[in-house]
């Protein structure tokens, strides 16, 4: 039996099956004459497939741009491209099929998938079956000078999420005192006025008693107001310090980090930023007159995303 040449790098699959083409059938008579009649190619009326209109393609001595020479040819067109609409392009995989009239089968053979746009029309096997092969009478492909071709089409629906990452390098910057005063009093936390840094909204949390898994430090974070609104992959990175101002001598206690803000983390700070008893020894001059002083130096650096496109 003869066989698809297996130097055709388009074939991906052989094989023998009984079915015949479920889209298009060409039965050619006196085929030694269409060859010797010089016509170069053969091409079929339009069908139908997959939604697209198609023609079949015919080399009877091969296409010898693609080197087919001394093979039978076959491709397949998209035709009726002018009802598409702008920048279209199709994704198929065909199958080409030569009937065996000794055994009642077919001879098909799988190209890859390929996609159909404006810029190429047109795919097939310049070697779907060398002349020897498809001339031996013993393997019943041509027959009385007769021959039966046909072709299937698969479209391949686009159906993949497409998703574009994106992570930006920012420079927006802020520094800014906040002032606390009242601040013991008791049961009281504190919340700052929201600032913008980075487009991004944020305010200052902070619990003079502290956390009821770490009692007897104050506790201060940096919160990420708008982060509630980001999606699953949306995610702000930050270079925070959270200053407590010495008002004696004009120091700082500085406490620092570089976190991803998200909607699942949308808070960072310290839990045992400073002794509550160390805050409170008027010598330290951390607290005066019951007033505090709070910097925020905030720097956010980059921006992660990650958009569905349509």
């Amino acid at each position: 039996m003869g066989s698809i040449a297996p130097e055709d790098e388009e074939v991906t699959v052989v094989e023998v099956r009984e079915a015949s083409p479920a889209h298009y059938l060409l039965k050619i008579e006196s085929f030694s004459l269409l060859s010797e009649s010089g016509i170069e190619k053969f091409e079929s009326k339009e069908f139908k497939a997959g939604g697209y209109k198609w023609k079949m393609i015919i080399y009877p001595n091969g296409n010898t741009r693609e080197n087919g020479s001394g093979h039978l040819s076959v491709y397949l067109a998209i035709s009726g491209t002018s009802s598409l609409p702008a920048g279209w392009e199709v994704n198929a995989i065909f199958t080409f099929f030569l009937f065996n009239q000794l055994h009642d089968n077919y001879l098909s053979a799988r190209g890859k998938m390929r996609r159909f746009q404006p810029i190429k029309s047109l795919w097939g096997l310049p070697k779907f079956l060398s002349h020897k092969a498809f001339k031996e009478v013993s393997n019943g492909y041509l027959v009385d000078d007769k021959c039966v071709v046909g072709a299937e089409i698969f479209i391949v629906q686009r159906q993949a999420i497409g998703e574009c990452l994106s992570i930006v390098k920012s420079n927006g910057s802020f520094k800014r005192e906040w002032k606390i005063c009242n601040f013991s009093n008791p049961g009281k936390n504190w919340l700052s006025e929201e600032f913008t840094v980075g487009d991004h909204k944020w305010q200052l949390k902070l619990y003079p008693k502290g956390e009821a898994h770490n009692k007897g430090y104050i506790a201060i974070y940096l919160h990420s107001v708008d982060s509630k609104d980001f999606n699953h992959h949306q995610k702000v990175k930050a270079n925070c310090s959270i200053n407590l101002k010495n008002q004696i001598n004009g120091g700082y206690k500085k406490r620092s980090y570089c976190k991803w803000f998200s909607a699942t983390s949308r808070t960072w700070g310290f839990t045992g930023y400073m002794p509550s008893a160390q805050l409170h020894d008027q010598e330290k001059g951390y607290l005066v007159n019951d007033c505090i002083v709070v910097e925020i130096e905030l720097e956010v650096v980059f921006k992660h995303s990650v958009k569905s496109l349509s």
